[in-house]
């Protein structure tokens, strides 16, 4: 008799690292919402978890929430002002918004970040 095993379901995560990986294993697969609860909980374990904050509001701004984006976006910048990425996505969504003005600010400031090295 052949008996396969089903390989078993892993373990929740335990922690806002654990949360936040599943969150980005999800946001690659296009599961938004699923990405967003696991970023969520990664954010109520540890509220200054910069790149969770950084990573939900990606999420958003590819389900079309651009103020909630844009909210997750500014935290991660008050949180690592400096991080080039999250400057480059605010301005992303700030011009998706409407918000040139807004948008090329953050694009220098992407830039400054950039050329500091």
């Amino acid at each position: 008799m052949n008996s396969k095993r089903i390989p078993s379901r892993p373990p929740d995560p335990v922690d806002a690292e654990g949360f936040h990986t599943r969150g980005n294993r999800y946001s690659r697969t296009g599961s938004y919402e699923a990405a967003i609860a696991d970023y969520d909980k990664a954010i109520e374990l540890d509220p200054n978890f910069a790149d969770a904050h950084y990573d939900r509001g990606y999420s958003f701004y590819e389900m079309g929430r651009l103020e909630e984006a844009v909210r997750d976006l500014s935290r991660a910048i008050e949180l690592n002002p400096d991080d080039d990425r999250y400057y480059a996505l605010r301005a992303v969504v700030y011009l998706f918004s409407d918000h040139m003005d807004l948008a090329q600010i953050d694009e220098e400031m992407c830039e400054e970040l950039r050329n500091r090295g």
